[in-house]
């Protein structure tokens, strides 16, 4: 993952997100370790926004030994990309290793292959028809 993106997607997430009037959901179903930290998502409507860290929404949920779940509210239908990570130690950030890597664990809608940075804006979206839907979401790391 990238410094820049994890690094903006990490402040989003402090600060909270924005949502829209809309109260459709998606419910995220996230494998996790441990009931230690939060899990911390933020949603993305393109890859410009990706990039600039320009996120639709953001959801924070203390984390569940096994399974986290988050419920997204607010989304119009669209297509969409969501990216999280589990914020073991509660500070709020991604933390990395000495390499720059994510020491803690990460993951991106549609589960894409990740490699040595985030992937693609069109590696891990989804389309939102405006009804209620589950993803489920595998992390990576940590």
């Amino acid at each position: 993952m990238n410094k820049t993106i994890s690094l903006t997607l990490a402040v989003t997430l402090a600060l909270g997100g924005v949502s829209t009037a809309q109260s459709e959901t998606v419910l995220l179903s996230i494998n996790t370790a441990s009931a230690q930290g939060d899990v911390r998502a933020a949603v993305y409507a393109n890859a410009d926004a990706f990039d600039q860290g320009e996120v639709v929404t953001g959801v924070t949920v203390p984390a569940k030994a096994g399974s986290t779940k988050m419920t997204i509210s607010g989304l119009e239908a669209g297509t969409y990309g969501i990216a999280l990570f589990h914020d073991l130690n509660g500070n709020g950030e991604l933390d990395r290793n000495l390499f720059g890597a994510p020491s803690e664990p990460y993951g991106f809608s549609s589960n894409p292959i990740i490699k040595f940075s985030a992937p693609k804006f069109d590696a891990f979206t989804f389309e939102f028809n405006g009804n209620p839907m589950t993803l489920n979401i595998t992390l990576n790391g940590g």
